[in-house]
């Protein structure tokens, strides 16, 4: 009798294990691979404005395979209109789970004032380059500088405070008969109060495209590109 219990609790055990084994696989998930999104090519992708946006290519894989035909562009260029643009690319696993790549076009205009620029800018022992700067034709004779600051906080010292705090120094500038620069407007951006702009001082070069100015301890270059 003692021996028949023995057995029927041993075998009471091992279902019980059983049962505690199969609830331990039970919510497991598989392996899940994100999709990858590798852009050829120029990034920025530099334009004339009139001319044609060609795309540079790319290519998608998935765990390995390659996906490239599932993946989806979506990009507001306009090469009419001087200006910064964005090409986007995503692709989704079976999963839901995505991927995203942005590459940047510059619809340029070579040879004008109102173009896009590389800055080059410092103020005390703080310095940036290479920033992304956009002059546009406002009114005949008269353009707009997007940032008088060429980057130095929204670019520089402050990187994606906006659109919480607005960085950019919109000002309107006259290029003079001399190729020195006036400030003839200038906008409402977070320091706007805290500048001196009565010693502005900058000039043109119009052989080479290249802007120099000073206000107020930040000196600001800025290159053309194209």
């Amino acid at each position: 009798m003692k021996k028949s219990l023995y057995l029927i609790v041993c075998a009471a055990a091992l279902l019980v294990l059983g049962s505690c084994q199969k609830l331990t696989t039970e919510g497991m998930t598989r392996t899940t691979y994100y999709p990858i999104i590798e852009l050829e090519g120029d990034n920025p992708y530099v334009i004339s404005k009139g001319g044609s946006y060609s795309e540079p290519g790319f290519i998608a894989t998935l765990n390995g395979e390659d996906v490239s035909s599932s993946v989806k562009i979506e990009s507001d260029v306009n090469t009419n209109e001087l200006g910064i643009y964005t090409v986007s690319y995503s692709a989704v696993n079976p999963d839901g789970f995505s991927a995203k790549e942005t590459r940047s076009v510059y619809v340029t205009n070579p040879g004008h004032f109102d173009n896009i620029y590389l800055s080059s800018c410092k103020m005390g022992s703080r310095s940036y380059a290479n920033l992304p700067i956009i002059i546009s034709e406002y009114a005949p004779g008269v353009y707009l500088i997007e940032d008088l600051c060429g980057g130095y906080y929204c670019y520089g010292r402050y990187p994606g405070y906006e659109p919480t705090y607005d960085f950019h120094a919109e000002a309107l500038l006259v290029v003079e008969d001399d190729n020195s620069l006036s400030i003839v407007g200038k906008g409402s951006w977070y320091f706007v109060n805290s500048f001196d702009y009565s010693n502005f001082y900058g000039s043109y070069d119009p052989e080479t495209g290249i802007i120099d100015y000073f206000f107020d301890d930040l000196y600001v270059t800025l290159v053309p590109i194209g």
